[in-house]
């Protein structure tokens, strides 16, 4: 099962619409990115992460579902030692820290990328207990 990646990485300056973030979140990332978009170099958006390979008679019907059913990573924010792959939330409770970790070991397995990932959400708010559960995953957490 190889990776998906429907977007190509892009400039920090060119980011938006964001076509498969909600409304809030959204709006949660603009902020992140206005306050903290400088300090990387691209952005890629639309990546896709495993999934279920089907059999179909069709290469592009199997490519759909397999699509369908992968893990979607929120963005992925390069920088010259590595990459982050970002979950977006306007509020944080445990499930964000399980979708990044997700993200991190089939990123891993699919060869994403040769470089060093890192797991990372970008919130509005953080449940305390599960701020620190982050902490203690070394999950970076960024509120805006």
């Amino acid at each position: 099962m190889s990776r998906l990646l429907a977007g190509e990485p892009q400039p920090i300056e060119a980011a938006g619409p964001f076509r498969h973030m909600a409304k809030r979140d959204a709006a949660v990332w603009q902020r992140f990115l206005t306050r903290k978009g400088g300090d990387f170099l691209a952005v890629t958006y639309d990546v896709a992460l495993g999934g279920v390979a089907a059999a179909a008679a069709d290469d592009a019907l199997a490519a759909g579902w397999q699509y369908s059913t992968a893990l979607k990573v929120d963005a992925v924010l390069w920088e010259a030692r590595g990459a982050w792959l970002v979950e977006v939330r306007p509020w944080v409770q445990a499930g964000a820290l399980g979708n990044v970790l997700c993200y991190l070991l089939v990123a891993q397995r699919e060869r994403f990328t040769t470089l060093p990932m890192r797991p990372m959400i970008v919130c509005e708010g953080i449940q305390p207990d599960v701020a620190w559960v982050a902490k203690e995953l070394s999950i970076r957490v960024e509120v805006v």
